[in-house]
């Protein structure tokens, strides 16, 4: 299965353009948005990419998305309950599933792991560590950290800060096969 993976859009024009483009180019089964679809109030033009195509669409809220944002996201694709959603034989989660996924979505970065802030400080956090260990999801898809995207190997999850807030990736495409999981930034 091919995803296509896209967080931090902050409601910028040209990163929802980008999503568009690259789910014409690459023609995914699914497209995750892992947070900051706005950014605190601004940009809800980028809550259109929920129903944009004929594919599933799945988000979760990121700290920069307002109360409307949040509402938008969970009535429209967003990943929120504790059982995760199934296309296609693959099991989706957010960040407060219960069970085992083979695909998490969450804002943040677990602790340690694509997490290292300008600043010199790990800010992932420890609670999307402790779920990876918990529902060990085959990949986990992220954002949060704008300089810090990239494609890492946590306890036999693949993790990608799949950003588009550095202003130079444009999110992630990600495979799932029966044999593993292969990621690359765009």
């Amino acid at each position: 299965m091919k995803i296509l993976a896209c967080a931090d859009l902050h409601g910028h024009a040209e990163r929802i353009a980008r999503v568009r483009t690259l789910v014409a180019e690459h023609s995914p089964a699914v497209v995750l948005l892992p947070g900051d679809l706005t950014h605190a109030g601004h940009g809800e033009e980028a809550l259109d990419l929920l129903g944009a195509f004929a594919v599933p669409v799945f988000a979760v809220a990121g700290n920069m998305d307002g109360p409307r944002a949040l509402a938008e996201i969970v009535h429209r694709g967003g990943l929120a309950g504790a059982t995760p959603v199934e296309i296609g034989g693959v099991s989706f989660g957010g960040p407060h599933v219960a069970s085992p996924c083979d695909v998490l979505v969450t804002h943040e970065p677990p602790a340690g792991t694509l997490d290292l802030a300008y600043s010199g400080h790990h800010i992932g956090t420890r609670a999307v560590l402790d779920l990876i260990r918990q529902v060990r999801p085959r990949v986990l898809a992220c954002g949060h950290v704008h300089e810090a995207g990239g494609v890492a190997c946590l306890d036999g999850t693949l993790v990608v800060n799949c950003t588009m807030g550095d202003g130079k990736t444009g999110g992630a495409l990600i495979e799932l096969a029966a044999d593993g999981v292969t990621a690359r930034l765009l």
